[in-house]
């Protein structure tokens, strides 16, 4: 009896493990990309969302742009300009065709974290689901249903967004491809950022596809650029986004790096490390159940 519990346990640790680094695999190559989703399709040929692609000049559109074309599209435009206020223009528009407007893309069946796409957030997410069907506040917040991720691999890949998310991924884009510094802005109700181009920022707003040649500071210290921030978001059919512009609890943050800080659009903690212990635990768990077996065998 102890022989056979002892195989099972032996067995238990090799096969889990292995199991879990399948399923990383499978994500590596196939990971999360709801571009050909009918509901998400529609909204994003929705009559708001055309206007938009009017506005920056991508009204012939006939699909979402896939993450590979928009990543080598990037590369492209980053070797013709470099670091330029035109690249960032173009790079800005780039991140907003390749994804769904949040009024359709938002929701929890696309949102909330999927065991293929990072198995120990999932097991936090049934838990804060769990907290949440028995009446209680869950401690994450909705962190794990309504997930945002700052890595823009995953966030561009599934081809949802809000204007957190967009923002901070599409810095993290720029920054980690290209080396441009940023800024977050975090408006009163809206989220954008400002990148660092020739020691100068400039707001890019790529939840809408805009980009502006003033930074945050000079849109309040100029009238001219108060107007153009006002007349540009009355143009694509969301003037109430201009009306975030106002210095009450408007926030500039430096880093979204993996700190546990409140409201600084920073990933938590867990949230970073998971990604790489996601790889290391199976592969420990898997070298440990190989040395049993094999000590085992000598024995």
């Amino acid at each position: 009896m102890k022989m056979i519990i002892s195989k099972t346990l032996i067995n238990s640790i090799l096969i889990i493990p292995l199991i879990l680094l399948l399923v990383n695999i499978f994500d590596v190559f196939f990971p999360k990309d709801y571009r050909s989703d009918q509901q998400l399709i529609n909204g994003y040929f929705s009559e708001e969302n055309k206007k938009i692609l009017n506005y920056i000049s991508e009204e012939n559109r006939n699909e979402i742009l896939p993450y590979k074309s928009a990543i080598k599209k990037l590369d492209e435009l980053y070797k013709i300009h470099g670091e330029t206020l035109k690249f960032l223009n173009e790079a800005t528009k780039i991140y907003f065709i390749s994804k769904v407007p949040v009024e359709y893309s938002w929701k929890e069946k696309y949102t909330k974290i999927k065991f293929q796409e990072n198995w120990i957030l999932y097991f936090f997410r049934k838990f804060e689901e769990n907290q949440i069907s028995n009446g209680r506040e869950s401690k994450y917040g909705g962190a794990y249903i309504f997930y945002q991720s700052s890595d823009y691999k995953f966030a561009l890949k599934r081809g949802i967004g809000i204007c957190s998310q967009d923002a901070i991924s599409f810095a993290n884009l720029i920054n980690k491809r290209y080396n441009i510094d940023y800024n977050i802005i975090g408006l009163d109700g809206h989220v954008l950022l400002q990148a660092k181009i020739n020691n100068k920022f400039y707001l890019s707003d790529p939840n809408m596809g805009l980009t502006f040649n003033f930074s945050i500071d000079e849109y309040y210290n100029n009238y001219q650029n108060q107007l153009t921030i006002k007349d540009t978001y009355t143009a694509i059919g969301r003037p109430e986004l201009a009306k975030h512009f106002n210095k009450e609890g408007n926030r500039k943050f430096n880093y979204t790096g993996p700190q546990v800080k409140r409201n600084t659009y920073n990933p938590d903690t867990l949230t970073f490390f998971s990604n790489y212990i996601k790889w290391v635990l199976p592969i420990f768990f898997l070298l440990i159940g190989f040395y049993i077996k094999f000590a085992k065998l000598k024995s």
